[in-house]
């Protein structure tokens, strides 16, 4: 494990961190050995600053990729001292990558799926929509945000989508979760596969609404990583296993962070958190 995390690490450039929103942006790295061999879903860590403070690195998910460029993109929103540091960050300066990590999104033979993305949960399903429209798949595309300043790539998701926007605020689209016109759409209408990622309730509610309509749906887990590489466990789910407890902890970085929504065990993590 050592020799291949050490074969990830690779120094980027940054191209572009600009502001989209108050506390939101949009990073473009110029970092071709990781751009060549990722896929939609996956991350990468990034070391936001030299020296030791803060220490460890943090997950970004991969918004989109161009292997013949070298670019990869990052959304992300500053919450705390490394993204604040990394907001600051200038064009030209070096960032010092890992990736990319983890299992992501995996399509098949479907003609119709369906994408639904949450907040930041957005930022890593535009790489898979582009990635079904280039092979010839139908995508409808559901997107829900907070308030309207924190909807983005809406423009680029239209370009390869039928998209439905909703808000939490009804400031832009629907009003209220992104689930409700899932529901909705499935009334008169079917997918074959639901991708989702987002806060844990609105991919429990995901997984229910794929469940009842019998919709295969892979689920994007949401949790906070120390090492990206699974060597820490520090961001454990239960998902089903065949094991005497019926379910096994995984690592949401070096299983996931996709896995299929029916081995999702959201009612055992519900219970471990009280």
């Amino acid at each position: 494990m050592l020799k291949e995390n050490a074969e990830k690490m690779q120094v980027g450039v940054i191209l572009e961190n600009n502001m989209l929103a108050n506390d939101l942006f949009h990073l473009k790295i110029n970092v071709p050995k990781i751009a060549e061999k990722c896929k939609p879903g996956q991350f990468v860590m990034i070391k936001v600053i030299s020296g030791l403070e803060p220490l460890l690195r943090r997950p970004f998910s991969l918004h989109r990729f161009e292997r013949e460029t070298g670019i990869i993109e990052i959304i992300y929103q500053v919450v705390g001292k490394g993204t604040n540091i990394l907001s600051q960050r200038k064009n030209g300066e070096e960032l010092d990558i890992l990736g990319p990590l983890g299992n992501g999104f995996s399509l098949r033979g479907e003609k119709r799926i369906g994408v639904v993305g949450g907040g930041l949960g957005i930022a890593p399903l535009l790489a898979v929509a582009e990635q079904a429209n280039n092979q010839g798949k139908e995508v409808v595309a559901f997107l829900g945000a907070r308030t309207e300043k924190y909807l983005f790539a809406r423009e680029d998701f239209k370009a390869v989508a039928q998209t439905i926007v909703t808000t939490d605020d009804g400031s832009f689209g629907n009003k209220g979760p992104v689930s409700r016109p899932l529901e909705r759409f499935l009334e008169k209408n079917t997918l074959d596969l639901i991708l989702a990622c987002g806060p844990i309730p609105m991919l429990r509610a995901i997984a229910n609404i794929a469940e009842a309509k019998g919709i295969p749906a892979q689920l994007s887990l949401e949790q906070r990583m120390g090492c990206g590489v699974g060597a820490c466990l520090g961001c454990t789910f239960p998902i089903k296993a065949d094991t005497a407890e019926g379910y096994t902890y995984k690592r949401v970085c070096y299983e996931g962070p996709v896995f299929w929504a029916q081995d999702v065990l959201f009612s055992i993590s519900e219970k471990v958190n009280k």
